[in-house]
């Protein structure tokens, strides 16, 4: 989304155009504004577009070439299909429970298990209402879950230990979240709590921690084993990719 400054520049620009028609304007006037010779295509896994992305107006960055202007998927949208077709099990992903979803994965994921359910603890938004710090489901109940940039919105301590209840022995999370791999320690502070203060603190109004390396911790100590994917330079190069972007497969032991 547009921050607020990019949003009234436009407005006063095109006061007339719909909220989407100026946030293209506005996408169209940064890729403009870019040397020629950084205006590289990219070619989007998920949908099949081959031809420059547009840039996503974060709360702290402007990230270039992010967005696929065809199917909306961004960095780790097309990073999640690119794991999916080549590490993802043959055998599908059974019954899969998808926090927060993204329209971009959709399809893809259904084709790939037998039963495809979508989660938010805001009503209207998926199939069921459920908080990740407490998850209104049975013990051992769902195969797969995914979690795209939902940890840094929660209390982990508690999202990760519900995470594992309810996977069946074997089953999978794939779990993405901002990370500072250079920071040995998380950052948090429980007594951050207005929005004000969290987006200075943690980057967005909603967030309530910035994850530095020790996720491998967190993660592991909810009984999780923990493997790893990670963005490399030709991904990145090819599909617009975040280089190091990592995917945490966190796995319910079987035994």
């Amino acid at each position: 989304m547009l921050n607020k400054a990019g949003i009234r520049t436009v407005e006063l620009l095109a006061p007339r155009l719909s909220q989407h028609r100026r946030e293209r304007l506005a996408k169209l006037f940064v890729s403009m504004s870019r040397p020629v010779a950084e205006q590289q295509p990219y070619t989007c896994p998920l949908c099949g577009y081959s031809g420059l992305f547009d840039p996503i107006f974060g709360s702290n960055a402007l990230r270039f070439d992010a967005e696929c202007p065809s199917c909306q998927s961004r960095e780790r949208h097309r990073f999640i299909k690119l794991w999916l077709v080549s590490e993802a099990p043959e055998e599908g992903l059974g019954s899969f429970l998808h926090f927060a979803p993204e329209p971009s994965l959709e399809r893809e994921i259904r084709s790939r298990c037998m039963e495809y359910r979508t989660a938010d603890i805001t009503p209207g938004r998926a199939d069921l209402v459920l908080n990740m710090e407490s998850i209104d489901l049975p013990d051992a109940s769902v195969d797969t879950i995914m979690a795209n940039h939902v940890l840094e919105h929660v209390d982990d301590r508690k999202a990760l230990p519900e995470l594992f209840r309810i996977l069946r022995p074997g089953g999978l999370a794939l779990l993405t979240t901002p990370v500072t791999h250079a920071w040995q320690h998380s950052y948090e502070d429980p007594s951050i709590t207005t929005p004000e203060a969290r987006h200075r603190h943690f980057g967005q109004a909603d967030h309530v921690v910035f994850f530095g390396s020790d996720i491998d911790d967190r993660i592991r100590a909810a009984g999780f084993d923990l493997e790893k994917a990670v963005a490399d330079g030709a991904q990145a190069a090819k599909y617009g990719l975040i280089r190091g972007d990592t995917i945490y497969l966190a796995r319910r032991p079987a035994a």
